[in-house]
């Protein structure tokens, strides 16, 4: 079961009406102690949907929750009176009052005037006499006064009756309420509070089919819900506004949804309930003098609503769009009876006949907080996870994965970090890269496909190839790269940045929705696992294994991909080149990649091999000038600007975002992505540092880092394009404010020849 209540604790209208303490305290108690209930407090139903679903929304997060049966105890909605000026501070409602002096201990006023065309009116005059608030007045607009009128007259309390309160009068400085009007008598007083009846909290049991409804005889709103609805109502607003008979009324509905869970048969228990009393029907003739507010939101008045009549709209759902009630924040919660009362009374129609405006999800706000998403960090693992944890590897959150920062105890990192890369460049490497974004893109015009997706030119790739990807939005902007191999005439194997294949698959989606070429867009991330075998030793490791996979040079060249078994596993092996060195990327279906990493590193022992983490391979790519997509680029990088003029095909008629960098570069480039080496400085800039250029910025570094290999920092950095060419000088500001002079060199800082990573 799951109690659920928007208030910060159960109870309703208990926690501040004038009643007995013990009875919220008993029943909380009982409640509490029940150990198949769940309370969620601070929680909205924000609506009713087929089946019985319901969304609960308890701060920024939302539970989607399926009831096989439901009771709504909403309650009911305090109305506003109608008269002029009914919009001053000082002006509440009764129940207002109450939570002022229960919830918070704060005294509304010092002197009241209650307008108590009820018992609960009564309550709030006699909470106000013991919280020390001078009671000017009590009005009863009812011919009759109250049962509780003698015991308030006690106290020597005053009560007018028969008369209800006409006007309001406030301060010309702050507007605040300082008197009212009854009749030709103004009474002094900062505080009014009104208690002139409530209406059933109808928005929830409307969602379920409930049709309102109203009686006459009692002047109230009701609600009916179909034969066989899905939901029960209880209490206040199912009508029961008394105590004793809203508890009855929760008791009944209780066991008819037991007895519809087959828990037995509910009794008959209607005669617990008392008989409601009829409610003061307020007038609505409206003041002469205008001001008399039935919509707050929308500063609508008496005289708004008979107009919108007089010009034809005679049905709510029309008035309602003419004049704009009930369209504001409360959405009609406050207005929607009045509005009805009148309505009808200008079309000579009952108020039932009339009706109310349709409630539609949701109830209330939704923040922007629940509309995102989720709010709970997202964790995935590899399935090489465990095999990092036993090599005592330093786990760091990438986006949603966990991946190893460095093998080995955290108060050694720098020295670890620099015997991975050490390993990579003379011996071998191994990396995790199975976070890749993998993409299957088959069908007969793949090819095709990828030629408008990427900048390069795919359709005319050879099956077996490898091929650099880079991809533009419309703007031309660089968004994501990756690697294409091709396995057969229909069928390529395309690689996207971890956190980006989400968005590739989804733009891919998106244009062939347009395009309509004949290819399937599978997204198999989590279905292959991938290892970088990568050193100078990388070849002599994999050929150690058994298998049917030729790993020499002339076999198995640069940018070419293989199938085959190795160890006795399927793999699909790309040779590319991030770290520079010699690289062959391993991809098998996720539940082999235990078995293959296991396989690699036994094979690795006599070479030496070592895992490395992403710090190491940070530095790796750094030294030979890699970039990283969303650091080294920003959201309006274009291929250019990184020096990519080689990844753009020349000769195609169309990519996403052709027409825009060719557009781009006829209006002339402005800075350009090199290589910065900061050989003997002194001060050592950070990322983000900026490149100046006759004292203004032109350009920051995206990339920077100590590099083993030459034993001085490097970096990556935007320039002005006149600055550009290998030899030129810049100027970079550190973040100690101290300005260094630096020689660019061309991105490559480690092998620029490509000499090995193509051995």
């Amino acid at each position: 079961m799951l109690l659920c209540d928007d208030n910060p604790e159960i109870g309703g209208s208990l926690t501040y009406r004038r009643c007995d303490p013990g009875i919220l305290f008993s029943l909380a108690a009982k409640a509490a102690k029940l150990p198949n209930l769940r309370i969620m407090t601070g929680t909205i139903c924000n609506g009713w949907y087929e089946d019985n679903w319901l969304p609960l929304i308890q701060g920024n997060r939302l539970y989607r929750t399926r009831a096989r049966e439901v009771v709504l105890a909403t309650g009911a909605i305090e109305q506003p009176a109608v008269f002029r000026n009914n919009d001053l501070p000082g002006i509440m409602a009764g129940g207002a009052v109450q939570r002022l002096l229960r919830h918070y201990a704060v005294q509304p006023g010092r002197r009241a005037v209650v307008l108590a065309a009820n018992d609960d009116g009564y309550d709030s005059a006699l909470d106000l006499v013991e919280a020390g608030v001078e009671l000017a007045a009590i009005v009863d607009p009812r011919p009759n006064a109250g049962d509780r009128a003698g015991e308030l007259r006690a106290r020597g309390i005053g009560i007018l009756a028969g008369a209800p309160i006409e006007e309001a009068s406030g301060t010309r400085g702050n507007k605040h309420v300082t008197r009212v009007r009854i009749g030709s008598r103004w009474i002094d007083c900062d505080l009014v509070a009104v208690s002139v009846g409530s209406v059933p909290a109808w928005q929830l049991p409307c969602h379920a089919g409930a049709i309102v409804g109203y009686d006459d005889a009692t002047a109230r709103m009701t609600l009916s819900l179909p034969v066989g609805a899905a939901v029960r109502l209880a209490g206040a607003v199912a009508g029961k506004s008394r105590l004793q008979s809203a508890m009855a009324d929760g008791r009944r509905a209780a066991r008819e949804a037991l007895e519809r869970l087959g828990h037995g048969d509910p009794p008959d228990v209607q005669n617990e309930c008392e008989p409601e009393p009829a409610a003061w029907a307020q007038p609505l003739a409206g003041n002469a003098k205008g001001r008399d507010f039935v919509d707050f939101d929308e500063d609508l008045q008496v005289k708004d609503l008979r107009n919108a009549v007089k010009e034809g709209y005679r049905e709510l759902e029309l008035v309602k769009r003419f004049s704009t009630v009930g369209m504001g924040p409360s959405q009609g919660r406050h207005s929607a009876l009045a509005t009805a009362r009148i309505v009808a009374e200008a079309t000579e129609r009952g108020v039932g006949e009339v009706g109310v405006t349709t409630a539609r999800p949701p109830t209330g706000p939704e923040k922007l907080g629940v509309l995102a998403g989720h709010h709970e960090p997202l964790e995935r693992r590899t399935a090489l996870h465990a095999r990092h944890l036993a090599l005592n590897a330093r786990m760091k959150p990438i986006g949603a994965w966990w991946r190893p920062y460095f093998y080995g105890p955290e108060d050694r990192i720098d020295r670890l970090v620099r015997e991975e890369i050490a390993a990579v460049r003379n011996g071998v490497g191994m990396l995790d890269v199975s976070t890749l974004g993998k993409l299957e893109i088959r069908g007969p015009d793949a090819g095709a496909f990828l030629d408008r997706m990427y900048t390069m030119a795919h359709a005319n790739q050879s099956v077996g190839r490898v091929r650099y990807c880079l991809m533009l939005n419309e703007m031309g902007t660089v968004i994501d790269d990756g690697v294409a191999y091709r396995l057969a005439d229909d069928l390529f194997y395309v690689t996207a940045t971890t956190g980006a294949v989400a968005r590739v698959q989804a733009d891919m989606l998106f244009w062939n929705a347009q395009w309509r070429l004949k290819v399937d867009v599978l997204n198999v991330t989590a279905a292959f696992s991938g290892m970088n075998v990568t050193g100078p030793k990388a070849r002599e490791v994999l050929q150690a294994l058994d298998g049917d996979i030729d790993f020499s040079r002339d076999a198995f060249p640069y940018l070419h991909g293989r199938e085959g078994m190795l160890a006795g596993l399927p793999v699909r092996v790309m040779r590319i080149g991030f770290t520079g060195e010699v690289s062959y990327e391993l991809h098998c279906p996720s539940s082999y990649a235990v078995a293959l990493w296991d396989a690699l590193s036994e094979a690795g022992k006599p070479h030496g091999l070592r895992p490395y983490g992403l710090e190491a391979s940070r530095m790796l790519r750094l030294e030979k000038g890699h970039i990283l997509i969303g650091q080294d680029t920003d959201a309006l990088t274009t291929p250019n600007e990184l020096g990519f003029g080689w990844a753009v095909s020349k000769k195609k008629p169309f990519f996403i975002g052709k027409r825009s960098i060719e557009m781009r570069t006829r209006l002339g480039e402005r800075r350009r992505l090199v290589g910065l080496s900061f050989e003997g400085a002194s001060n050592i800039p950070g990322e983000s540092c900026l490149v100046l250029r006759g004292g203004n910025p032109v350009g920051q570094i995206t990339s920077i880092g100590f590099s083993p290999t030459l034993g001085h920092t490097v970096a990556l950095a935007y320039v002005h394009i006149d600055d550009a060419a290998p030899g030129s000088k810049v100027t970079v500001k550190c973040r100690s404010g101290e300005l260094v002079q630096v020689p660019v060199i061309g991105h490559a800082f480690v092998d620029p020849q490509n000499v090995r990573q193509e051995m």
